[in-house]
């Protein structure tokens, strides 16, 4: 089964290249960022450090890409190679970020406005039947979510395409569009195991992350754990590099197995 052998291939590159821990430990630093006001107590520095960390991020995305789709070849997986491979796809990885997130954000406003045009007829159906208008809310919302689950699903793997198949910024998003629609119902299967398994990996972080709340550690924990944010945020650090890197080796693992299944097409490209 691809979706098993694509974690498997993930646990072994990783496991024979412990060199992806290192781009994995950048993410991981990157991802805390959010978190630096709590240490400086300057709001503005913070958020300057999360944009920056916006800039940087496709650079070492596609470094890791490259490294890991180098490790499960079994060829050289180097920092070297990483750098050359981070500055060769940066500023395709960029505009395609920028792209993904204007892709996202514009599906979710589009739909909100056909959910608030929805909404009214909700609040005509209340006078009725406060049940129905309820009913017809929750289903709604469920169907605004689903449709932009749908489009992160068709244009998710941009990125591995711009980095493994040399993709220009339109063409890895026609690419990963037909991969998904070419292998909707696999796609689907591995996007929810990768979702779910990342983020029960990444629970003790989560956790961790509430204590950095307003509401204070007594209020998210039974006792007060009296643990340091100068401790937190490396807790949080190590567990994000070491989760980035193996999810990430496995999510290029599968586009590998995805594009040998179904090779480029004319169409497609």
């Amino acid at each position: 089964m691809v979706i098993v052998s694509a974690f498997t291939d993930g646990f072994t590159a990783l496991r024979s290249n412990p060199i992806l821990l290192a781009p994995g430990l950048l993410i991981g630093g990157g991802s805390q960022l959010q978190y630096v006001d709590h240490l400086i107590d300057s709001p503005v520095l913070s958020a300057g450090a999360s944009l920056a960390w916006l800039v940087v991020f496709p650079f070492v995305l596609g470094g890791f890409i490259d490294t890991a789709q180098a490790a499960i070849d079994g060829t050289d997986a180097s920092l070297s190679g990483f750098i050359t491979a981070a500055r060769t796809h940066y500023l395709s990885l960029l505009l395609a970020t920028v792209v993904f997130v204007l892709l996202v954000f514009g599906a979710a406003i589009g739909l909100s406005l056909i959910g608030f045009v929805l909404g009214i007829g909700a609040m005509a159906l209340a006078a009725v039947n406060e049940m129905a208008a309820f009913v017809a809310g929750v289903v709604s919302m469920l169907i605004w979510l689903a449709s932009v689950l749908a489009v992160i699903l068709f244009v998710q793997f941009y990125d591995t395409a711009i980095v493994i198949e040399h993709e220009s910024v339109t063409g890895a998003f026609r690419r990963s569009i037909g991969l998904v629609s070419s292998n909707l119902q696999n796609v689907a299967g591995f996007s929810l195991v990768w979702l779910v398994l990342l983020n029960a990996f990444l629970l003790p972080e989560y956790l961790l992350r509430l204590t950095m709340t307003e509401a204070g550690p007594a209020e998210v924990f039974p006792v007060d754990l009296g643990i340091p944010m100068a401790v937190l945020l490396p807790i949080g650090i190590a567990l994000s590099a070491v989760g980035f890197a193996y999810f990430y080796t496995v999510y290029t693992a599968y586009y590998l197995r995805l594009i040998a299944a179904a090779p480029a097409t004319a169409e497609e490209i």
